[in-house]
Parts: structure tokens; C-alpha cells; sequence
């Protein structure tokens, strides 16, 4: 464990020299739902203990990342209004560091982060987003099932990945209208809507929908479907599928994949897949298949997350007279505030 402690050190401490900071709400997510809940208290609430220096570091930058956000949301929020800070407003967020080796690209590596904020003057129902993601899948709304970072394609952090800013607004539970920047000057703006039916007792059916409309991006809209069916309490099937339609693809891009989903306590889970994607329209429909293992478990306490991502792939570009095959693997750490 120390050995990995040490490594997200490193990632941070070069991450901050650069001047990249992060955030994202850290959740438990139930196997067989996707439900999310928070789990984890606000930084600063450990014990004081005795503890290593990595640990004391680790600990330190956890909470300054929190207090740093807290404090400038705290302030821009009063302008809006006298209302207390704590009497609804949250700062959440988190920093991942991966890196990826396939063999058909080499090494790369990626960093994202997310900051959501509720703040009370601005609105009870209105929400700020700031981060870094994949552009694309920013804008379309993409599952992260089907992310490029855990099918293990590389990217490249100027081309591929943007730096983004907005509001989003609550009109119901599951409908909110988001408008954000991306990349300094580029506009985006989404409509998501979100229902669940549960089937039974211990089957579920969950449909997202998300319609967006951004510069460079197009016109277009996002449908996902997922299945979850729970086997046990800690063993789940579950079916995704993700289709986007918009003015840049070619007809439908597609995505979908079929699991089984199994939770060890504390935290600890484990994955395996077979997937495939690809455009309808494309001179190759389906551009890659193949099969992906996923474990994670906390690396310390309940809000540093290691992750480790196996896979091996047959894709296949437009001109390839033929698929090939190769290996993928991916290694990760989260810390979330």
C-alpha cells in the first residue's frame, strides 16, 4: 500500500507543478443499480494519529485541494447573497491519474478531474461543473463505461482532452439543462433526462437521454440503456449500451457491452465484460471488440481508489485489410474530496 501511496505522490506532485487541480463527489456505487451514495467524510475528519509522511502528505493535499475550492466557492457565492454557505452549499471533487500501455500504441497516460458545486444564493436547484474530460465524451454525454480511458485508448492530454467550465440547472430530479465553455472559448449546451423502472425486485431498467447542441461537436443526441439484474446480493449481470446520432458521426455510434459484476466488501469489486462499438455508417461498423477485467479497491481509507483494467481487444481502422489483436492494461488511482 505504501508503494502505491508513494506513486500517487508522484503523479500529484508533478499534476500541481503544472498547475492542473481537480474534483469529483465521491460515491458508493451498488452493484446491481449504479446507484450512487456518498460515503466518505469531508476532508480533515480523520483521526489523529500516528501516520507515515506519505500519509501526512497525502492527507494535507487532500485537504487543501477541498479547502482551497471550499473557500473561493464560499466567497463567490456571498456575492449573490447573505445566505450561509453551509445551509446548502457543497463543494465536491477528485483527481485521477492513469496510466495506460496497449500494444499497439505504447504507453500513455491521463489526467482528469471534476469539481461540481451547489451554492444556496445562486439557486438550490442550479449547479456549477469545472474540470478536465475528454472532449468529446464531455459534450456527447458518453457513459463512462465506454470512456476512451477504460476501453485503454490512448489520447492525446492537448488534442483530446479540454479544460471546461458551466451551470447546470435542476428543473426535476432527473432533468437538468447544463451550459457550459470548453477549451477557453467553445460553447456547449445539453439537455439530460433520466428514468429508472424497476422490473423487479432485483431487476431494473435505466434510460438516459441527453440531447446537446456545441461548437465543433454539432447537433446531436446521446441514448443510453442499461439492464442490471442482481444474481445475489454481491453478484450482478448487467447490459450496456450507449448510441449517439449527431451532424459529425457517421450514422450511429454505438457502444455496448455485457457483464458480470461481483463486490467483496470494502469497497473491493471486480468486473468482467465483452464489448464491442463502432458507427453504423462506418466502412468498418464495428470498429473494436473484445474483453476487459476491471478490479478496484481503496488504496487508504475510503477516498483513495486504486484500479487496475485488463483487456484484450480486436480492432480495426477503415483501411486495415484485416483486425488485429492486442493487449491492454491500465493502472489508476482516484483521490476524491
Amino acid at each position: 500500500m505504501r508503494l502505491a501511496l508513494k506513486l500517487l505522490m508522484l503523479l500529484m506532485l508533478t499534476v500541481l507543478s503544472t498547475d492542473q487541480l481537480l474534483a469529483s463527489s465521491g460515491t458508493e456505487t451498488d452493484i446491481a443499480t449504479g446507484v450512487e451514495t456518498d460515503t466518505r467524510g469531508a476532508p480533515g475528519d480523520e483521526e489523529a494519529i500516528e501516520e507515515p509522511d506519505e500519509i501526512r502528505m497525502l492527507t494535507a493535499a487532500r485537504a487543501g485541494l477541498h479547502g482551497s475550492a471550499y473557500w473561493l466557492v464560499e466567497n463567490v457565492d456571498g456575492w449573490f447573497g447573505e445566505r450561509p454557505f453551509d445551509e446548502g452549499g457543497r463543494v465536491s471533487g477528485s483527481l485521477r491519474v492513469r496510466g495506460l500501455y496497449r500494444e499497439d500504441d505504447g504507453f500513455s497516460n491521463d489526467v482528469r478531474y471534476q469539481l461540481r458545486v451547489q451554492m444556496p444564493n445562486v439557486s438550490e436547484t442550479a449547479y456549477l461543473f469545472i474540470g478536465r474530460d475528454n472532449e468529446e465524451e464531455l459534450v456527447r454525454d458518453e457513459s463512462s463505461a465506454f470512456a476512451r480511458s477504460q476501453l485503454l485508448l490512448p489520447e492525446s492530454g492537448s488534442d483530446d482532452q479540454t479544460f471546461f467550465a458551466g451551470i447546470g440547472y435542476l428543473l426535476r430530479d432527473n432533468l437538468d439543462l447544463r451550459l457550459g465553455v470548453r477549451s477557453g472559448y467553445k460553447l456547449f449546451a445539453q439537455a439530460r433526462y433520466r428514468k429508472i423502472w424497476w422490473l423487479t425486485d432485483d431487476a431494473n431498467l435505466e434510460f438516459r437521454q441527453t440531447l446537446f447542441l456545441a461548437v465543433d461537436q454539432g447537433l446531436g443526441t446521446t441514448s443510453a440503456l442499461d439492464y442490471a439484474y442482481a444474481l445475489t446480493p454481491r453478484t450482478a449481470f448487467r447490459w450496456r449500451n450507449s448510441v449517439t446520432l449527431s451532424t459529425e458521426t457517421d450514422g450511429a455510434g454505438w457502444s455496448t457491452s455485457l457483464g458480470l459484476f461481483q463486490a467483496f466488501g470494502r469497497e473491493r469489486k471486480l468486473s468482467l465484460e465483452v464489448l464491442a462499438g463502432g458507427e453504423t455508417d462506418a466502412p468498418v461498423p464495428t470498429r473494436e471488440y473484445g474483453v476487459r477485467a476491471i478490479w478496484s479497491q481503496p488504496v487508504y481509507r475510503d477516498w483513495v481508489v486504486g484500479e487496475l483494467i485488463l483487456g484484450h481487444f480486436w480492432p480495426r481502422e477503415d483501411d486495415d485489410p484485416e483486425r488485429d489483436r492486442t493487449w491492454a492494461a491500465g493502472l489508476g488511482v482516484e483521490m476524491q474530496f
